[in-house]
């Protein structure tokens, strides 16, 4: 491996010898570029640097698909002032003061021209900057009043009523198949013993620590986080149970079709949900309090899966159901 100097102090530069030196080394670099920049910028035409801060805007990732608003209109803001007189440099003999005598014969008309250009493009920019404004105002306050997660409430246990009916529709599945919010696996086991290619993933901490995991594929993660790391059809079956019950309508449909997009054309989504009237009882857990939404009730999945083949078993004493949908 090849030795790399490093800087001497007595050559001018700092030597590096743990973090603290580096950050140091690093600070007087810039430094030193501010102020060759301060000295380069008055031999620097203003036109030629208006080029080149349009070229870097253009060029830069910010004014791409990773740029926010402010970022497109710094590059539209830049690019708002026309200049109308133009360059007049010729490599061929008596080019400039042909160019030159151009230039003076229709500078009246181009200014005119390019003035009224600039003052419509300056009024395009000011109006797209209050609209800036007015969303970064609206961001803030939604950030300050943010809709929470939706907690997980009656995940399933083993042995619950629902399992043999959910074990039934995946049994065919040639795919992966995903349980949300899968506890401590007992559902995933279940359907390995099937010899379905099963596994879970639950966004309560420590939720999967009681689990055998030499025996199971299960994950602390949140499901709609994985399913949007989960390739385009890639499962044959995804199980939601304790998941749909607290999340507003739009967290649900978000939910709902990427759900659809990961399964398989032959897929099966298995929803496992409580009854409104349960999610309002007296016995209700704590979590409904927090809850951002509701569940919804059985009829209404017609509805939140259009084009579904879409079956409900009710479960005892109407306190929850199952939903079992296919294409």
């Amino acid at each position: 491996m090849t030795d790399v100097a490093e800087p001497d102090p007595e050559e001018g530069g700092p030597a590096v010898e743990d973090g603290d030196g580096d950050d140091a080394y690093l600070a007087q670099v810039m430094v030193e570029i501010d102020e060759e920049v301060r000295r380069k910028r008055a031999e620097l035409p203003a036109r030629v640097e208006r080029e080149l801060d349009a070229l870097f805007l253009e060029h830069s990732p910010m004014a791409g698909r990773g740029g926010d608003l402010g970022d497109a209109l710094r590059l539209v803001e830049t690019s708002a002032f026309i200049d109308p007189v133009v360059p007049v440099a010729s490599k061929r003999p008596a080019g400039a003061l042909i160019k030159k005598s151009l230039r003076t014969a229709n500078l009246w008309y181009v200014g005119w021209v390019a003035h009224q250009v600039s003052q419509f493009a300056a009024a395009v920019s000011r109006s797209l900057r209050l609209v800036d404004n007015r969303l970064v105002e609206l961001q803030r306050q939604l950030d300050a009043v943010a809709v929470p997660a939706a907690p997980v409430v009656d995940a399933g246990v083993a042995g619950a009523w629902w399992t043999e009916p959910a074990i039934d529709a995946l049994a065919g599945s040639t795919g992966r198949v995903l349980h949300a919010a899968c506890g401590d696996g007992w559902l995933v086991v279940a359907l390995a013993d099937k010899g379905v290619d099963a596994y879970g993933v639950d966004p309560r901490p420590g939720a999967v620590d009681g689990a055998d995991l030499s025996a199971t594929d299960l994950r602390e993660e949140d499901p709609g986080e994985h399913l949007h790391a989960v390739a385009s059809a890639a499962l044959g079956g995804i199980v939601l149970s304790g998941v749909v019950d607290g999340m507003t309508a739009g967290q649900r449909q978000q939910l709902l079709e990427r759900a659809a997009d990961r399964l398989a054309p032959e897929g099966v989504l298995v929803v496992h949900s409580v009854s409104p009237a349960v999610w309002h009882a007296d016995s209700a857990p704590a979590e409904v309090d927090l809850a951002p939404g509701r569940p919804v009730r059985p009829q209404a999945w017609t509805l939140l899966l259009p084009g579904w083949n879409v079956e409900v078993v009710p479960g005892p004493n109407a306190q929850d159901y199952l939903v079992v949908a296919r294409r």
